[in-house]
């Protein structure tokens, strides 16, 4: 009778460390599903905001290019009003072969 009640208590004993275990398992993997769910949001909002940051700053350069351009425009408009009338030596065009000075 001891022997039958020994297996018994093994049997129980083994059947309650197995469905501890699978709860603690189960449990755990909910966990980290969970971790790796929130990870993937996360890495997904970082991408959009380095999307619309890579935008913005391709936005910028362009203004920065047209900006670039039109004040280049415009100091080249306005470079022979800067050259003083008595300085002789700069040429008023330069594209002119001509002896025509300021």
């Amino acid at each position: 009778m001891t022997v039958l009640y020994c297996i018994t208590c093994v049997v129980i004993a083994v059947g309650t460390v197995w469905a501890i275990m699978e709860a603690r398992t189960s449990a755990a993997m909910s966990r980290l599903g969970a971790k790796m769910r929130e990870e993937i949001r996360h890495c997904q909002d970082e991408t959009s905001r380095a999307r619309a940051h890579a935008a913005q700053m391709a936005r910028d350069a362009l203004v920065r290019a047209e900006g670039w351009k039109e004040g280049r425009d415009d100091v080249i408009a306005i470079i022979p009003l800067i050259v003083s009338p008595r300085d002789t030596s700069v040429p008023l065009y330069p594209a002119d072969d001509g002896p025509e000075t300021i």
